[in-house]
């Protein structure tokens, strides 16, 4: 297990590069699959407590992971994810990639399919 943590921390190593935490990869990409949101349905679709949520926006708005845009109809502000976010989402998921082909090289197909089926199960429990 602690194996698996180093492994993942060091796929992660492009957040600390932006100054954001582990943890930081997960709402970007929930927020990847969404459209533009506003601040509520961020807040409502994260599930956070208000001062967790606002760390986190201003941790993401600081490192420039953020962009937003006034509606036209009614002059709401909704964020969506910038280029530098989505580049760095983008080396996140070669790394995480780069880790599954390294752990499943030695492996059979069907070892290899078992053992990502597991993986995946354990991660549903967190």
């Amino acid at each position: 297990m602690q194996l698996g943590a180093i492994a993942r921390q060091e796929a992660l190593a492009p957040l600390r590069t932006h100054g954001l935490q582990t943890g930081d990869d997960v709402i970007l990409f929930w927020l990847a699959d969404q459209s533009r949101m506003t601040l509520e349905e961020m807040r409502e679709g994260l599930d956070m407590p208000p001062h967790q949520f606002n760390a986190l926006i201003d941790r993401l708005d600081g490192a420039k992971m953020l962009e937003s845009q006034a509606a036209e109809t009614d002059g709401t502000i909704h964020l969506f994810l910038s280029t530098i976010a989505l580049d760095l989402l983008q080396a996140i998921h070669k790394n995480l990639k780069a880790l599954d082909k390294e752990l499943t090289t030695a492996l059979s197909a069907q070892k290899a399919k078992k053992l990502k089926k597991l993986l995946s199960k354990i991660s549903n429990l967190f």
